[in-house]
């Protein structure tokens, strides 16, 4: 008597299909490109001064720029907690702009400006020791206004500044920066880089305080981690001296510059400061000034850099779509200093005496699009690098 073979229940699996792969060397060619930023490094230092150049007295136009500046952080940040970080300078830019308004709207000394009366406030005076002023008077929207414009200038002012912090990589502009300015590069990125990672390490914390069971009901619940974020600041900062230190940072080749080294960085920086103080109350010599004070500040700072030995891993490469961008700015930097110089494009707005609505000027509206280009480029970018990968791949040969 044969006993039956035992019959196999356990479904058996389907034999795996070989998928074409690329080969290695364009995996890794693949992998290399997306490493790679979008755009050259050098590209965002004249975005970032074309926009300032952009940056005007008119609020339309201003509102122009706030959309431009949105639009290229939209779609060119980066993905770590510096490219995130646009919305901080959104809030800002907004709290800066109401709190224009709101000091511009309180007569100082009982004098108001503007043909359109809108409500009186009681007088105050102020004590001796905070200047003796006395505040109150009458209320125009012409005083609201002047302030919404001037505080609506300082917030596309931050939109640009945010937008630059979160499409640049501050590690790659620091090292196009030449050896004798690295100390102030290396300030200016750690500058750059504080706020955005205490916001990182204060969701963080935020997050660990949920997963324990706390609850944040009102503004009072985050005044305990406070505590948590100093320490974590303290110790980043701490760490950071660390490994500078032990990169041998501040090391330098050669004689260190002696006595005449510092007062001639003690006059650039006088003379600078003074220049620029000059320009902003409209002094004749304010350029002649800043320009000498600029000179003596970098001739000083080359001789206190000293040599600086510099090696880079990878290269970055200059596509078409920088050219396209850098094209851009600088038009719209020569366009803008134009219309600066002939008086024209509606630049300038004041809403006194009398409220109006701001001149608008068509050609001008047309050469701040071009501070988009980024988004543009990088959107045009990104759809054609979809299209690519819809195409069907050809078969390895006839079916049998």
């Amino acid at each position: 008597m044969t006993t039956p073979a035992p019959v196999d229940t356990h479904p058996r699996a389907a034999p795996p299909t070989t998928a074409r792969r690329p080969p290695r060397r364009l995996r890794q060619h693949a992998a290399d490109r997306a490493a790679l930023p979008a755009f050259h490094s050098l590209v965002w230092p004249v975005w970032l001064i074309a926009g300032l150049v952009a940056v005007t007295h008119n609020p339309l136009l201003n509102l122009l720029v706030i959309a431009q500046a949105t639009l290229v952080a939209l779609v060119c940040h980066n993905d770590g907690p510096i490219g995130r970080s646009f919305g901080l300078f959104v809030w800002l830019g907004l709290a800066v702009l109401l709190l224009r308004a709101l000091l511009a709207a309180v007569p100082i000394g009982g004098l108001s400006y503007g043909a359109t009366p809108l409500l009186r406030l009681p007088s105050i005076a102020l004590p001796i020791w905070l200047g003796g002023l006395q505040l109150g008077g009458t209320v125009t929207l012409e005083m609201i206004l002047q302030g919404a414009v001037g505080g609506l200038r300082l917030w596309a002012l931050l939109l640009v500044f945010g937008a630059f912090n979160a499409a640049a990589d501050h590690y790659r502009l620091l090292r196009r920066v030449p050896g004798w300015l690295l100390h102030a590069g290396l300030a200016t990125t750690i500058a750059l880089t504080f706020v955005p990672h205490l916001i990182a390490q204060a969701q963080a914390i935020r997050d660990a305080q949920r997963v324990r069971g706390h609850r944040f009901r009102s503004w009072r619940d985050t005044i305990p981690l406070l505590t948590p974020l100093l320490a974590g600041s303290l110790e980043r900062s701490i760490q950071l001296a660390e490994a500078m230190d032990s990169r041998g940072y501040g090391r330098v080749t050669g004689q260190r510059p002696g006595l005449a080294a510092q007062l001639l960085l003690i006059a650039g920086f006088s003379l600078l400061s003074s220049g620029l103080y000059a320009v902003f109350t409209d002094a004749p010599p304010g350029w002649p000034l800043m320009l000498g004070g600029g000179l003596l500040t970098l001739l000083a700072l080359r001789r206190f850099g000293g040599r600086q030995a510099r090696s880079r891993y990878l290269r970055e490469r200059w596509r078409a779509r920088d050219t396209l961008t850098v094209l851009a700015c600088l038009v719209l930097i020569g366009g803008m200093v134009g219309l600066r110089l002939s008086n024209t494009g509606g630049l300038f707005y004041s809403a006194l005496p009398r409220a109006t609505w701001p001149p608008f000027d068509p050609p001008a509206g047309a050469l701040l699009l071009l501070l988009g280009m980024p988004a543009l480029t990088r959107l045009y970018q990104a759809e054609k690098d979809h299209g690519r990968h819809l195409q069907p791949t050809p078969l390895a040969g006839r079916d049998q």
